[in-house]
């Protein structure tokens, strides 16, 4: 019986050291495959970094874009004020707010309603609204755009889906137009 207890005992702290050893390796793995996503979420901010110019095409029409993204990868808003004063704003988070007086007046309100930031991509959804009163009507926008960056061998291909519905109205009528909806897309190149 002495024997048996002997050899339970000696059992015990071997399995433990194996239990032990397999953690050990568990922990190993998971703090490597950490350590790679890490470097692989780096190294795609690190693509995207830098300032874009390309074309993109609508509807058989097409019109030259500019973008821009931080050093840690995130785009930046462009905007230009009433008074001539160009402004850029990192978008960082869901939930941000950019207010500012175009030029010829009225207010631009976007909102920042998500971003998605995945190795090689970035999708942007914002939600826009304009208004502005001139000779007694009311002028109103409101839009939901998306847009996608994603990077492949030519450069960062770049889709903008925009929805919007716009309402003029004065003290006794508000006329709606129908919904518009567009979606423009093109690959751009990173400038040096």
């Amino acid at each position: 019986m002495r024997q048996e207890s002997d050899d339970s005992q000696v059992s015990r702290p071997v399995q433990f050291q194996k239990r032990s050893a397999r953690r050990r390796t568990h922990g190993i793995i998971a703090f490597a495959i950490l350590l790679l996503a890490a470097c692989v979420t780096t190294a795609s901010a690190a693509d995207f970094t830098g300032t874009w110019q390309g074309v993109l095409t609508s509807a058989g029409q097409s019109g030259d874009v500019e973008v821009i993204f931080s050093q840690a990868g995130d785009p930046v808003y462009t905007y230009t004020s009433n008074q001539g004063v160009t402004r850029q704003v990192e978008l960082i988070r869901s939930g941000q707010k950019i207010e500012y007086v175009p030029p010829g007046g009225g207010v631009q309100t976007v909102v920042v309603e998500s971003i998605q930031k995945e190795p090689g991509s970035v999708i942007l959804s914002l939600a826009g609204s304009f208004e502005r009163a001139k000779s007694g009507y009311l002028d109103q926008r409101q839009e939901m755009t998306t847009i996608e960056y994603r990077l492949v061998p030519q450069g960062l291909h770049m889709r903008v889906t925009l929805r919007a519905v716009s309402h003029l109205s004065d003290k006794d009528l508000s006329v709606g137009g129908a919904p518009d909806a567009s979606v423009a897309e093109g690959v751009l190149q990173k400038v040096p």
